[in-house]
């Protein structure tokens, strides 16, 4: 996974709900976490890229974590 997919997994696991579908994602992001520097300049590159605003997932991001997880074959939160 690449810091920027790392990064924006990680925005989009803390607007989900607790529950199965947040720990299928935080697995994901366990696995696949960069280091602290990568983390940090992947939350810059995608605060710059309009995938986050203050720290909170835009719609734009939102669609890009949907689209890693599906293409990932990780079920969509709220979908069996």
């Amino acid at each position: 996974m690449t810091g920027v997919a790392w990064a924006v997994l990680s925005a989009y696991a803390r607007t989900l709900p607790a529950g199965p579908e947040r720990r299928k994602v935080s697995g994901c992001l366990r696995a696949g976490a960069p280091s602290k520097i990568g983390q940090r300049l992947a939350c810059t590159v995608i605060a710059r890229s309009g995938l986050t605003h203050r720290g909170k997932l835009t719609a734009k991001g939102q669609h890009a974590a949907r689209a890693f997880l599906a293409l990932h074959g990780l079920p969509l939160p709220g979908k069996a």
